[in-house]
C-alpha cells in the first residue's frame, strides 16, 4: 500500500484598524480580543502569522506588542509571543510558533498590549495567517 501526503494550505488575511483593536492613545494594558480564525478544525494547525502596520505606531515611554494565540492559551501568545509593533507601515519581522489543532476545534485571536505608558501615535494592524492540513490518503 502506498501513503501519499497531501499538503493543503488556506491563508487568510484579516485587517484591522486601532479602534478594533482597542489601540489608542490612552491605552495601558490590554487591547481587545479579535478573531483572526473563528474556528480551526481538528487536523489544521497555523504555519505562520505575518502582521502589518497599517501606519506608524510609537510610544515615548513604553513598548506595544501584539501577541496572538489560541482560544485556550490565557496570554493569547503561544503563536506569537510579544511582537514590538512599533515602528513605521510595513510588514514586521513575525517569530511564529506553529500551533497543531489536535483534539478541540480553537479560534485563533490576536490582542495588543502596551506596557507602563499608552502609545503616542495609533495605527491598524493586517494579519496574515497561513493554515495547514496534512491527509494521508
Amino acid at each position: 500500500m502506498t501513503v501519499f501526503v497531501l499538503g493543503t494550505y488556506d491563508v487568510r488575511t484579516i485587517k484591522f484598524t486601532a479602534a478594533q483593536l482597542g489601540l489608542t492613545t490612552t491605552l495601558v494594558g490590554l487591547g481587545t480580543v479579535v478573531d483572526l480564525v473563528d474556528e480551526l478544525p481538528v487536523g489544521w494547525s497555523v504555519k505562520e502569522v505575518q502582521i502589518r502596520l497599517d501606519g506608524t505606531i510609537t510610544s515615548a515611554g513604553g513598548t506595544t506588542v501584539a501577541n496572538v494565540g489560541t482560544s485556550d492559551d490565557a496570554g493569547l501568545d503561544n503563536i506569537v509571543n510579544a511582537l514590538d509593533i512599533e515602528g513605521v507601515a510595513g510588514w514586521a519581522t513575525v517569530t511564529t510558533t506553529r500551533q497543531e489543532i489536535t483534539s478541540t476545534p480553537k479560534k485563533i485571536q490576536a490582542q495588543v498590549e502596551t506596557a507602563t505608558a499608552a502609545p503616542t501615535a495609533v495605527a491598524g494592524l493586517t494579519f496574515e495567517v497561513v493554515l495547514t492540513k496534512v491527509d494521508r490518503e
